[in-house]
């Protein structure tokens, strides 16, 4: 028997418009670390706008699916323009947004992406498919890891070049595993599937940091392509030796 829950539909993982934007602009979502590293609100502001139009120009070509809940259900009269005319019973499922909606869609300048509209028709609490953020915007988020290294190259203490974490030591297991250099690089999913079965603190790998842990240990370039899945995994070690 099919149930009221079987009925809604489920999505990969999602993340808010405006976090992305702060790891795009400021490699953080620390709001006291971004503070800190500007003196005015423009030179802030400026980075952030980029990274907005950039997130948007990859919604509107489709590359980035983007998920709502949907009203055409507008609030008391018309309003004199449509680009401001409020919405009210917005659905309790969420869905797919069709990518023709974005064609003509407007935004508010507050809350970036929290809610777009056409003429009749609005979207609210909108999400972003991470995985699909995380495959096209992987250079905008490596960029920063290249700024913290020349931080310390600059005059950091013996203590903090000597600093790591947990992701980053993971990263370096998989590079000795995978004996992974400019010539071997081997393919992302089978490195998606070596760090699910890892664990960091006693937790499993969460399928998003994954993705992002098999992302980062490969070279800019293999995101284009060129090895062949059948090729490289005859390459790779025996998974069942992975260590624990």
């Amino acid at each position: 028997m099919t149930t009221i829950k079987d009925q809604i539909p489920s999505f990969p993982e999602m993340i808010h418009a405006g976090q992305l934007v702060d790891q795009i602009a400021h490699g953080t979502s620390d709001l006291r670390r971004i503070n800190e590293k500007y003196y005015s609100d423009a030179e802030r502001e400026h980075p952030e706008d980029l990274a907005k139009a950039k997130i948007m120009s990859l919604v509107r070509e489709g590359r980035i699916r983007a998920t709502g809940r949907m009203s055409v259900t507008k609030t008391g009269k018309w309003a004199a323009r449509w680009e401001v005319q409020q919405y009210k019973q917005h659905s309790k499922i969420r869905t797919y947004i069709e990518e023709d909606f974005w064609r003509t869609a407007v935004s508010a300048k507050y809350g970036f992406l929290n809610n777009a509209k056409i003429d009749g028709k609005e979207y609210t609490d909108i999400m972003l498919v991470l995985e699909d953020c995380v495959a096209e915007l992987r250079d905008d988020l490596l960029a920063h890891d290249g700024e913290s290294r020349a931080d310390t190259q600059d005059g950091a203490t013996e203590a903090e070049r000597n600093y790591s974490t947990p992701y980053v030591d993971l990263m370096w297991q998989a590079i000795e595993h995978f004996k992974i250099t400019e010539e071997n690089q081997p393919i992302k999913e089978i490195l998606v599937e070596w760090f699910l079965s890892q664990e960091i603190e006693g937790q499993k790998v969460s399928k998003s940091n994954a993705e992002y842990l098999a992302s980062f240990v490969r070279l800019p370039a293999s995101r284009l392509g060129g090895n062949r899945p059948w090729k490289v995994r005859a390459l790779q070690p025996n998974h069942d030796d992975s260590p624990r």
